[in-house]
């Protein structure tokens, strides 16, 4: 009886730490839109994570292809926060960090921002694909 117990409850653990895992790669990191620009056909966006102690010191830039499409009735917008799930470009195991100015997202050069609070990378999501994005 007493190993029927023990197996239930470790199955029981087992499954509830395989449910929040999952839902937390689903739910994605809670970011802020701080500002939105475009190269050619590519939207950059710049975004900041909501637990910063410090506004605008960290900021990351996020590319997004424009879509020939209509986009969804959803709009991306500044200020407004969003749960993303963010996919670094950086090269892995890139040796020289020094002699890199950007990286290439869809036959477009990307530079990086010389301004220190932008983080020196380029992340791509698909949580925002086919939104509009608005300026105000």
């Amino acid at each position: 009886m007493k190993n029927i117990i023990l197996i239930s409850i470790s199955i029981f653990f087992i499954i509830s730490c395989n449910t929040r895992v999952s839902s937390q790669l689903v739910s994605g990191v809670e970011y802020r839109i701080s500002k939105i620009d475009s190269v050619k056909d590519i939207y950059l966006i710049y975004a900041e994570k909501t637990n910063v102690s410090i506004p605008n010191t960290v900021l990351l830039k996020i590319a997004s292809a424009k879509t020939k499409n209509k986009c969804r009735n959803n709009s991306l917008l500044i200020n407004k926060i969003y749960k993303l799930n963010l996919e670094s470009l950086y090269p892995k195991n890139f040796v020289s960090h020094h002699y890199l100015q950007g990286i290439t997202f869809k036959n477009v050069f990307i530079s990086f921002d010389k301004e220190y609070n932008v983080k020196k990378d380029l992340f791509i999501t698909n949580d925002i694909e086919g939104m509009c994005y608005v300026k105000k």
